[in-house]
């Protein structure tokens, strides 16, 4: 069974501004069975930045000004998930006995503003949710910082640690990509990785399992500088080796073009690894699936 649980619509701000519809329509033509979508909205610890709040030459601020500011509205970055539901409502409809679709959000940092957090949990209905940092503890997205001026192991230390915050918080079903960072680490000289940072990695793996809260495999870094699948080898070896069972798989696409990419081979990948059942949710309940 193919399934893509981790996708953004034009409903998320740094997505194409292409319909629900056209998403859906391509995953059909790609053979998935289940599409979930997990727009962004991403909180933050203070109301808004400044270029004044970092050091000089350490984050590209007008970058993050014209990317990501415009869409700010205080500590939240949100998404209209009112009519976002509500058009994937009529793509059941019209996509009925073709393809199953799940309402889901990937909330970034929702330990930052959990009052907020809490607020939109309440208000929708998902069937899951996906709990990813993008921000560190200085709510400047990683995609902005100048690494060449940063002790990565600064930056991971900083990393893991709000992870672990948000696994305190704890209201998600799914920890999406733990190997963010190393999307936007490289440097011509180096080649991060989570292999030297497995203390961190094993106590973030304990803590899914002992909460029932899956690990993603996000084939996004196939398609950037790693070439891979994520994550590394050495963290789903151990996630097996200490039990864990829940995985899901997500493309991460942002326009429909990308949908289901790298979804086959992240399958082939984990049964390589022994696992025997790829998860999916309705209304909050793990469903497994046979690979």
């Amino acid at each position: 069974m193919q399934i893509d649980l981790h996708t953004h619509t034009g409903y998320s701000y740094d997505a194409e501004a292409k319909p629900v519809e056209a998403h859906v329509q391509a995953a059909v033509e790609h053979g998935i069975s289940v599409l979930g979508f997990s727009e962004h909205t991403d909180f933050f610890y203070q109301e808004s930045l400044a270029e004044s709040d970092f050091a000089p030459g350490l984050v590209d601020f007008p970058m993050y000004q014209r990317e990501v500011e415009p869409f700010r509205s205080g500590r939240v970055l949100p998404a209209d998930i009112a009519a976002q539901q509500n058009d994937i409502a009529a793509c059941r409809e019209a996509y009925q006995g073709k393809i199953i679709l799940r309402n889901g959000i990937e909330l970034g940092q929702p330990h930052t503003a959990p009052d907020l957090a809490d607020e939109l949990l309440e208000k929708f209905s998902f069937d899951y949710v996906i709990g990813s940092i993008h921000h560190l503890s200085d709510d400047m997205d990683m995609y902005f910082v100048h690494y060449e001026q940063k002790n990565p192991d600064e930056v991971m230390e900083d990393y893991f640690s709000e992870t672990d915050k948000m696994l305190q918080y704890g209201k998600f079903h799914i920890l999406g990509h733990i190997d963010y960072p190393l999307r936007v680490m490289k440097l011509p000289y180096n080649k991060p990785s989570l292999k030297g940072y497995m203390n961190y990695v094993d106590e973030i793996l304990k803590q899914l399992i002992v909460r029932g809260i899956a690990l993603e495999c996000n084939t996004k870094s196939l398609f950037g500088w790693q070439k891979a699948l994520g994550p590394e080898d050495c963290v789903l070896s151990r996630y097996r080796e200490l039990g864990g069972e829940l995985i899901t798989v997500g493309s991460d696409s942002h326009a429909p073009e990308t949908i289901a990419r790298g979804i086959p081979q992240a399958l082939e990948r984990l049964k390589q690894f022994g696992f025997s059942y790829i998860t999916d949710f309705e209304d909050g309940k793990p469903i497994q699936h046979k690979l």
